[in-house]
């Protein structure tokens, strides 16, 4: 009987290593983190822009009060001072019409740098409104809600924390509550006065 000696080779097999596959997948991590806290960041920064506009219009329009006399688009003596604005009614109330007046008045005063004032960061655009006997400053796309719940409460918080709580000067449109859905958009309105 002849003996056969079968000599057992080990075979290598090609592919990645339990620590080659932790490594990649600890970098895809890091990465995926960085750009999810990169989106915050951006954000927060697109609040303090929207906060910071609210604030210079409302400087820009007390400034306009206090230089003129007169409420900017209600200013029926605006095309003696700025030749080609258009000239409020003059009655010291607010209207529609005098509220598509206030952009032209401030900047004809060079209190603002566009006529159109500054597209915001978020959202759609700012008009000005006048509601409830106020003149108030409105984010929003032709009046439709653009910000998401945490964009919302973002910039609330912000003006809160720049005017005080207790300031109400500023709205949102729905009122937010814990029920609304995080799908739900939002308009914030801001009193300049």
């Amino acid at each position: 009987m002849k003996l056969t000696i079968r000599r057992f080779v080990a075979t290598r097999y090609d592919g990645f290593s339990l620590m080659e596959i932790s490594i990649v997948l600890l970098v895809i991590g890091i990465i995926a983190g960085g750009m999810l806290k990169g989106k915050d960041l951006i954000e927060a920064a697109q609040v303090r822009a929207v906060v910071n506009d609210f604030q210079n219009l409302q400087t820009a329009f007390e400034s306009y009060v206090n230089s003129y006399g007169s409420i900017p688009g209600d200013d029926a003596s605006a095309s003696v001072r700025f030749p080609g604005a258009s000239n409020g009614d003059g009655d010291g109330v607010m209207s529609s019409d005098d509220a598509k007046k206030v952009f032209e008045h401030l900047f004809s005063a060079g209190l603002i740098e566009t006529e159109k004032f500054k597209i915001p960061k978020i959202g759609g655009e700012y008009d000005v409104i006048s509601e409830d006997n106020n003149v108030k400053l409105r984010l929003s796309n032709a009046g439709s809600p653009v910000l998401s719940k945490k964009q919302t409460i973002a910039i609330i918080a912000k003006i809160n924390e720049a005017f005080g709580a207790n300031a109400n000067i500023i709205e949102s449109v729905p009122e937010i509550s814990s029920k609304s859905s995080q799908k739900q958009k939002y308009t914030v309105k801001f009193i300049l006065r």
